[in-house]
């Protein structure tokens, strides 16, 4: 009788996980900059691929992969976005699966296949965007949460890397650091307002580089603090990204 309660118990724990999980949504003003973003890749694919040139193509890719990226790194709730961007960047990036032909044929193929999921993308945020507007929550995590998140994950690694006094542990808090920073430029580079949020991640990209090239703890304690301010100065103006 106990294990059947048990398991009675368990299974409507397990229903209200999932019930409050099914109730997140996305904030609706980042789902139409999602939407503006597929607009911007459909056409940029849709040119590339309309005259077909190597060198274009490759520039054209590198672009979308980082419009791609920028919408992967949102950490949205609407799944089918968050695979499609998958997806797209996967296939802009020239580098990925390098045995891969790299012809013009094969760019092209590239080309159009992330287009595809540039279409898909935008389908599927119209139908999350719907679904929010209708739910209209309250405090749904916008773009500039994500920044803000961001800022806290780098003032982690690098009070954390400084609070080793190791070498070999604060550099891997330092590379993770470094990279939250390229992580945070690309989403600002894409965002309204945002360029004091990007010049503040790119600083704080060669705060981190000067630490880990620095010849002992004494520098590598001044470069770490000078990455943490500009951790701070992204978290305070976060806000004003669009």
């Amino acid at each position: 009788m106990k294990y059947i309660r048990l398991v009675g118990l368990l299974a409507i724990t397990l229903l209200s996980g999932a019930h409050s999980f099914a109730q997140e949504v996305d904030n609706p003003g980042t789902l139409e900059w999602v939407l503006k973003t597929t607009d911007l890749l459909e056409k940029r694919l849709n040119d590339a691929v309309s005259t077909p040139d190597a060198a274009n193509l490759l520039i054209k890719l590198m672009e979308s992969y980082e419009d791609f990226e920028a919408v992967a790194l949102a950490g949205l709730y609407c799944h089918e976005v968050r695979a499609a961007a998958e997806q797209g960047r996967n296939y802009c990036n020239w580098l990925t699966n390098y045995r891969q032909e790299k012809d013009l044929n094969a760019l092209v193929v590239r080309a159009q296949n992330a287009r595809v999921q540039a279409i898909r993308m935008r389908d599927e945020a119209s139908v999350c965007l719907q679904e929010a507007t209708q739910r209209l929550p309250d405090a749904s995590f916008t773009l500039a949460d994500v920044i803000r998140a961001n800022a806290k994950a780098i003032e982690y690694d690098l009070a954390d890397g400084l609070a080793s006094q190791n070498f070999h542990i604060l550099s891997q808090k330092l590379e993770h650091a470094e990279r939250i920073f390229h992580d945070t430029e690309v989403l600002a580079a894409r965002l309204d307002n945002c360029e004091t949020v990007g010049s503040n991640a790119r600083q704080g990209i060669q705060a981190c580089a000067n630490a880990l090239a620095s010849p002992n703890w004494t520098l590598v304690t001044i470069r770490v603090q000078e990455a943490a301010a500009y951790a701070a100065k992204i978290m305070e103006r976060a806000g004003e990204c669009r």
